[in-house]
Parts: C-alpha cells; structure tokens; sequence
C-alpha cells in the first residue's frame, strides 16, 4: 500500500502543477503527459490493488486509474486493455466504459480488441457483478451488486456518495419487483427539479421494458387512483394524499425517500419541511402496508437504526465510501502578504499538497465578501480557463446569481449556437425579454435556483446536460440531489449570505462535502474537481488549519421527544390553559399541535402513534388532552387535512369565518380587493400562521400587498407569465425576478396553504386555493398540469386540444402526445416524459 500511495502522490503532484498552469498560476505546458517509464510503475501497482477487496485499495486504484488516464499518452493504445481488466476485477466494471467512446451500450461491447487471455479475464471479473432484469443484462458496480440483492428485504438504508450509482440501481430494482409482482411505487424526493428528474428516468426505463400499462403521477388524486402507478412527489404532495383518505395508497410494492439527510431538523420549530417528510414517514408507518422501503442519504452514519427508529422493524445498511470518481478539492491559500499558494485535498493524503503562485496578481477579493465588477471580473477569468469543460458556479443566493449571470454576460461573446438561440427566444417570450436568462443563454451561460420559472428549469438542465452550457451559476439547490454533469466546481466561500445579518448561516462541511460530491459525472468523468478561491473563510473559528475532512458523515437522530421533555412543563400548561400557536410560545408550539391532532384523530388509541415519534403520554395525560378537545366542534376532517394547524386556532377560525368575504371563482372580478382584505384579517387574527406561510406585509407608501393579489388573481387565472409580466410595472430585470419569486413561491405554495383552512370552513367545494397552487382554474388546464406539464406548456395547450372527458388521463396523455410533434422543440422538451 505504500508504494501505491506514494505513486499517487506523485501523480497528485503532477495534477496540482497542470492545473496551476491552466489557472495561469504559473508559467508552463499544460499539455505535458505522463512518461513511460512512470507508466510501467502504475501498471505493476494497479495489478495488486486490483485483486484487493479493502475500501482503501479500491479508492487508491480509482484515484490512479483516473489521474493516469487523463494524462496519458494518447498514443499509448494498449492502455486500455490494462485498465479494463483492472476496473472489472476491482468491482468498477460500468467505468470501464469511459475507457471507449465507441462502446455500445446495446450489444455490450467494446470497440477494441483484445487479447483472448485479457477477454476471457473481463469476462469472468464483470460476470460476478451483472445481474438480469427480464432478458436484460446490466453490468454493476461491486456496491451495486451487493445492493441489488440486499433490496429484496423489507427495510433498507443506503449511505453512499454522490457518484456511487444508487439512484440508477433503484430505478432497475423497481422494474424488477413490478416485473415479479405489479403495485405501487412512492418515491419521495425534496425539489420539483428532481420530480423531473426521477419522471425522466422512469419514463425511460419504462419504455425499454415496454411497461406502458404503468402511469407516471408528479401528484396524488384519489378519485383517479390507479394500483399501477409510480408517484414522484415532494414530501408536501405525498403528504397531501393522506389528507384525501387514511389509507390512500394500496398494494405499495416500494417507497423511496431520498435525501433522507434533509429530515434532520425536525426538531427546529422553523424547518417546516423536515417536519412534513418526518411525518409522511410515520404516517406511511401508521397506515400502509409496504413490501419494501428504502432510505438514502449521502454519508449517513447508522442510517439502519435511523430507519428502525422511525419505520419500527428491522434494517439493513449498504454503505460505502468509495466512487467510480475522483474527487479532488483545490484551495487558494494566502500564507503571507501577497503571498498565495494553491493547494490539493484528498482524503488519500495525509496533508494537503502546494505549490507556490508566481502570476498572483489576478487574485482579487481574497478575504472579503462583496460581488463588485472586480471580483466578477477574476472569477468570469477563472471559469473561463476550464476550456470545453462545464463549470459550476455556487452562489449564495438568487440575487447573486443573477448579478454573475449579467456580468458574465457583458463580457462573453455569443456562442452562435442555434439550439441556445432558438432557447434564449423561447424563453424570451415564455417569461420576458429583459428576464436574466436571456442574453445569457446566449453565451452558454444559466443560473439555476428554487426560483426558476417551473418550464423554464427542465429546459436549462437540459441545456447542461446537452453541454451547450459552459458556466452554470448555482445556489443551494444542488444540495439537493439534482445530477447535473459538470466537472468543476468554483466556491469563493462557505457563506449563504453577502453581508452577516442576525441568523446567517454557513455550508457545514457536510453540506460541503455533498456539493463537491457533485464535481465529476458518473461514467462520463474520471476526475471532479472543486476550487475553493478563499481557503481562510472555510477555516472555522479562526482555526488556522483547513480539515475538510472532519464532519463530513452524519448522524441522525429524529421525533419530537426532545423538544417534549425540553418543554413539557409548558406544553401541558397550554394544554390545560386551551392555548394555541402564539408567538411566544413557537418554539415548542408544533409538538403541542402535533399532539392534539394525533388524540384527535387516534382517541384513546393515540398513545402507540404518539410513542412513535418519541412522545410518550401518561394515561393521565391523555385523558386531560381528550377532555380538552371536546370543547372543539370544528369539524374533525378539517383538522386532519390541515394536520399542521393547531385544532383550537382552526376552533377560532371558524368562529371568525363569517368576517371573511372570500373569491369564489377564479374568472371572478374583484378578486385582487378580496384577497388583499382576506390576508389583511388572518394577519390580524393569526400572525404566526401569517408569517410561516405568507409573510408579506405593507412597509412604506407602496401597496405591495394589492401588488402581489393582483399577480394571483393573474395567476388564478391561467394568464400566461408574459402576459402578466407585460405590465409596465415589471420593466428592470430585478422587479421580473421578484414577480416570479412570488408566483413561483409565495402565491402558488404559500397563499394556497394559508388559505386552505379557511376554505376548508368556509368553501369546502371551492377549487380556488387549488387555483392559485396551480396557477390554473379550467378542468384541461389542471389536468394537464397534474400529469407534470408545467403550468406555462398546460396554458398554451389547452386551446388547441380537445377531449371529450378531462378527467380521463388516459385521453389527456393521448391527446398531447397527439400535439406534439406539431409543437416547437422547447415544447416537445417539456412534454417527452408524459
């Protein structure tokens, strides 16, 4: 093992100076290769770390196999039939496949010869990890094989990095336990960018197996459920469907949570969305019999006793840590003044490698923290240097993206590319012509944050995954599992703010080791790389030493038993005293709310579910809760489809109700005036549900309120984006952002879950706050949507298709797939996965 380590020390040393060179850091060729008598060296030790079985010699072989391969000389042809025996016989038999850009993935085989020695060899090595699905073969990786089989039991947690190929391996595993008995499938993910994602993937996988009986469903309806469907939903819509019945899903064969990390705040009363993904899996605990349930997470230490803890039976874990891809990590490190150093991280070294900057005077903004046309100006040079190569941009927030994206754009000649033209048009007059995207598109640069117009994100992913985007300007959404291929990654710094504020927060080193996780393609690249342009500010408390390496894995540990015991004594007071969710006391508010609408709705039986999320009640206890409750009529069902409303606030919306004078239709005129009063009194009446959900507040003389119920009622109904932002109203670039934040966020998600109880009271047959979620009132156009067409693709459609039944989906998806070869290519993206 020595002599592999120090064979990648040197290569590791050979990268750092390539790379400097390419950085114009230094001065030399960034096209020198590898001689041949170092070759010899790593072919000898790639041979015994080949036969190893130990996590560490299989890191070292990928780290050299990856390092020599980019640096090679490309004459060297033999090389490959070295490599590909070793990769196969390591358990990384799919990268060998980046080995032959000519390989063909429908006969499985590879477009050089070989040896019949070295045939016969790959054969035996890729036959142990390949399995059958049907009468298709598929080669896995090592950890992929013994995932595969460890799958068929009931409970499973997967801890493994971003590269390791397990979301891939679900996707066959689903196939095949549908093949073997037909069902449900949930797979529950944290974005709308990644239902996408996840539609896309099955969508194809479904194809190939000619499994056009199955449905893809992006949201839950009971009166068109289906047993042969696979649901893609966020934990807020997988959560709605228990709304809608008890038990609404049947005969569930697979449930899939993925990015389980994202439940770890559940016990901060801020982090609403950790707390709807912990109760979705205690409600599929309560009420659905599942055949089979994984949990997946990156870096999840125990993720096996987090599973039994919140599913009560039995798990097994399948982690690993290696990856078909090299991860490398770069620094820029000021050791004196002016005297920079740019440095390699790897967790196969013991300390960093450096190598002194001579050209340094690029370097700008080292140690601050403002984005001025300066530090633009270094950081458009520096991803500029990556050639053809995609380069990832993390930005602290949407704002700052825009500011790059415009930047950039000034100062980048157009692409000339026909497709980001015809792009940039589309999107020119989908949104509007003065939105960011625009010219950038252009210029083969994008942004990409929770706040994209929803057609509009599919189609710059596309455009990356395409290559046609060079500079991919990012905030925290690729935190969240969305697999965009790109092999850099430039972070100035670890913080989600420009200037610290009370509450700003920093990336974690987990949070940072998950986004430099995704530098490197899986079997596209070799190599991830991620630069960090300010080694001092990810330095915590002044601490002089980087260890990026610390804190990178987590433990979990979820309920809401801490925050009970922390607060018991108050919680039991504001039950005794029929308090409800205030100010003072939001805290612990939600325990107390969960409490009574779990008695609520289990009585005396409530105890066993109580327990299950570390809540544990005496039978003294119990009973002062059910008597406390009698005293509130509200009707029960209400409570349950608004679980997180306390029921005594629901008991005092009601009796306040009648003050409401509420839209009844989304067509109807007046709208905007209504809305506004309407938020005006729950402000009043219940400020802390006014703030969660809405938030927005008059502040000066201009009426932002009447501004932003005017752009719902728009929305309501199913005006088309452009329309609406063709106001004189929206004319800078940053008053179009901001109307779309609102729609996107605010109107479509938050104004319809504030509403929502007071309907539920008031309206309980209205679709309205349905029509605000959608951004559409006509039965087509909400139907189209619910089959995952985004809002602005179902409102240019619904006057030119007709069905005799919009609630038949089956027509629905006949009568688009109909349309779209007629369509543009923008709206043929947008409407392959139905």
């Amino acid at each position: 093992m020595k002599k592999a380590l120090d064979i990648l020390g040197r290569l590791l040393r050979f990268e750092l100076r390539i790379q400097a060179i390419r950085l114009q850091f230094i001065e030399g060729d960034p096209h020198e290769k590898i001689d041949r008598e170092f070759l010899m060296e790593i072919l000898i030790e790639l041979n015994a770390l080949a036969v190893r079985r130990d996590e560490e010699a299989k890191k070292l072989l990928i780290g050299i196999t990856a390092l020599l391969w980019n640096y090679r000389d490309i004459n060297w042809d033999g090389l490959r039939d070295h490599l590909l025996l070793y990769l196969s016989q390591a358990g990384f038999g799919p990268s060998s496949i980046m080995l032959d850009k000519e390989y063909s993935h429908t006969d499985k085989t590879y477009s050089f010869s070989t040896s019949v020695l070295n045939q016969y060899a790959v054969g035996v090595a890729q036959a142990r990890n390949e399995v059958f699905v049907g009468e298709r073969r598929y080669l896995l990786t090592e950890f992929q094989k013994e995932l595969w089989e460890s799958l068929d039991r009931p409970l499973v947690g997967i801890s493994a990095p971003t590269s390791a190929g397990k979301s891939f391996l679900i996707l066959l595993k689903t196939i095949d336990l549908l093949v073997r008995k037909p069902g449900t499938v949930v797979y529950v993910v944290p974005t709308l960018s990644l239902v996408s994602q996840v539609m896309a993937d099955y969508r194809a996988i479904l194809n190939q197996f000619g499994m056009e009986d199955y449905s893809l469903e992006s949201a839950f309806n009971l009166s068109t459920y289906n047993k042969k469907t696979i649901y893609v939903l966020t934990q807020e819509r997988a959560i709605a469907a228990f709304s809608q019945g008890d038990t609404p899903f049947e005969d569930v064969r697979l449930l899939v949570v993925d990015e389980i990390q994202n439940v770890e705040r559940v016990a901060n009363h801020e982090e609403q969305r950790a707390k709807v993904l912990f109760d979705l899996m205690v409600e599929f605990r309560n009420s659905t019999a599942i055949d089979h349930v994984i949990i997946s997470g990156p870096r999840i230490v125990k993720i096996d006793e987090l599973g039994e803890s919140i599913f009560g039976q039995e798990a097994i874990k399948k982690e690993t840590s290696s990856s078909p891809v090299l991860n490398l990590t770069y620094s820029i490190h000021l050791r004196k003044k002016n005297q920079y150093y740019l440095r390699v991280f790897s967790d196969l070294l013991p300390n960093p490698m450096e190598i002194k900057i001579t050209e340094d005077e690029a370097i700008k903004g080292y140690g601050k923290a403002q984005y001025g046309e300066e530090y633009l100006g270094y950081l458009q040079q520096f991803a500029s240097s990556f050639d053809d190569e995609c380069v990832l941009i993390f930005s602290p927030n949407p704002d700052v993206c825009s500011r790059m994206a415009n930047y950039f754009s000034r100062v980048t000649v157009e692409e000339h590319n026909p497709f980001l033209d015809s792009l940039s048009a589309f999107i020119a007059d989908t949104v509007h012509r003065d939105y960011p995207l625009v010219p950038a598109i252009k210029r083969g640069i994008a942004f990409h944050h929770g706040k994209l117009p929803s057609h509009v994100r599919p189609l710059i992913e596309y455009a990356i995954k395409r290559n046609w985007i060079k500079k991919l300007i990012a905030t925290t959404t690729l935190l969240q599992g969305v697999n965009l291929p790109v092999q850099n990654i430039i972070i100035r710094n670890p913080n989600l703010f420009v200037q610290r504020k009370p509450g700003s927060v920093s990336l974690s080193n987990y949070e940072l080791a998950n986004l430099r996780g995704r530098a490197g393609r899986l079997l596209k690249d070799f190599v991830g790389r991620t630069f960090m342009l300010d080694e001092d500010s990810f330095c915590p408390d002044g601490s002089e030493q980087l260890d990026l390496f610390k804190g990178t894995e987590k433990e979990l540990s979820v309920g809401y038993g801490g925050k009970y015991q922390e607060f018991k004594r108050e919680i039991k007071q504001d039950i005794k005293d029929q308090i409800g969710s205030t100010e003072s006391n939001k805290e612990y508010s939600y325990v107390t709310t969960h409490i009574r609408q779990v008695v609520m709705k289990h009585g005396v039986n409530a105890q066993t579910s109580l327990s299950r999320v570390g809540i544990n009640l005496t039978d003294r206890e119990l009973n002062e809760v059910i008597e406390k409750l009698r005293e509130v009529t509200v009707d029960h069902r209400v409570c349950s489809r608004n679980r997180y409303w306390d029921p005594l606030d629901l008991q005092r919306l009601q009796q306040q109700s009648q003050r409401f004078l509420l839209p009844t239709g989304a067509a109807n005129y007046g709208n905007a005036q209504l809305l506004k009063e309407a938020l005006q009194q729950l402000d009043e009446l219940f400020p802390t549900y006014y703030e969660k959900h809405f938030g927005i507040r008059n502040t000066g003389t201009k009426d932002v309120l009447l501004q932003v119920c005017i752009l719902a009622d728009k929305w309501a109904r199913e005006i088309p984006l452009a329309t609406i932002l063709s106001s004189t109203h929206y004319k800078s670039s940053e008053q179009i952002e901001k109307a779309v934040e609102y729609l996107e966020g605010k109107i479509s998600y938050g104004l319809a879950q504030l509403l929502k109880p007071l309907y539920d009271i008031r309206l309980p047959e209205s679709i309205y706050p349905r029509c605000l979620e959608l951004g559409a009132y006509r039965p087509l156009t909400r139907g189209l949507i619910e089959l995952n067409i985004p809002r602005e693709t179902a409102v240019f459609l619904q006057s030119r298709i007709r069905v005799s039944d919009v609630t038949s989906k089956a027509e629905l998806i006949e009568a688009v797939r109909g349309i779209r070869p007629t369509l543009n290519e923008w709206y043929q993206r947008l409407l392959e996965n139905v």
